[in-house]
């Protein structure tokens, strides 16, 4: 099957099956409630890789109706199966993020304090928002409601990294705001460049002894090619 070229979307998609059987409607849905976060992709290429495994044999499409009306259920196969084992048996993709924001904040000077402040202030807004949705879902648990009810062991540290994330993410952004806000203007002066020196000693990660003059490289892992998506 390897030749198939099967991409990370459509393990993503045999994972979603492999759990219980959905609609495309659903598993589109349970994509923008869970997986955009650790895999945004555009809801089309979703539907398109629900047909493309149901021609690879590796989904079943089954047809129900609710009165008149019909929809299509899909169902992970003994095929998928074998081919989610055989994943799950190859090394974890490099972890990677998108964050528009620090593209944004390393070219602000090009732009106006304005600017950076407000991709600031949406960024904890975002943060914030989807904070309250993982509320939300925290209860759906409580309350025994959720569709994946039965994957609570697995679904619990998923939730926990999600809320840690976007803690980190709306305190980051918190104290980034009130940084620029003290600024004048986006332009280095000694001032600011003594104050990003004094923020850098304090981050909490442990340096080298000495880097004896060479540049920091990136780990192995992080410089190799992702799969296709």
């Amino acid at each position: 099957m390897k030749d198939e070229g099967l991409t990370t979307t459509s393990y993503a998609v045999l994972a979603q099956v492999a759990v219980r059987p959905w609609s495309t409607y659903e598993l589109a849905q349970q994509r923008v409630r869970y997986f955009r976060y650790v895999w945004p992709r555009a809801e089309s290429a979703i539907y398109r890789e629900v047909k493309r495994l149901s021609a690879l044999g590796l989904i079943r499409a089954k047809k129900e109706f609710t009165g008149k009306r019909a929809r299509t259920i899909y169902s992970i196969t003994a095929a998928g199966k074998k081919e989610l084992r055989e994943w799950l048996a190859t090394p974890v993709s490099p972890f990677s993020m998108d964050c528009e924001a620090i593209l944004r904040l390393f070219v602000a000077p090009l732009g106006t304090k304005e600017q950076i402040l407000s991709t600031l202030a949406q960024t904890r807004v975002d943060a914030q928002d989807m904070l309250r949705f993982a509320g939300n879902v925290k209860q759906e648990f409580i309350e025994g409601i959720n569709v994946t009810q039965e994957q609570v062991y697995l679904r619990a540290h998923a939730v926990d990294f999600f809320v840690s994330l976007l803690n980190m993410v709306d305190a980051w952004a918190e104290r980034t705001s009130k940084e620029i806000e003290s600024w004048d203007d986006l332009t280095a002066s000694p001032e600011k460049n003594e104050r990003g020196m004094e923020i850098m000693r304090q981050l909490p990660v442990e340096p080298p002894a000495q880097l004896a003059g060479e540049i920091a490289v990136p780990p192995k892992r992080q410089t190799r090619s992702r799969p296709r998506s």
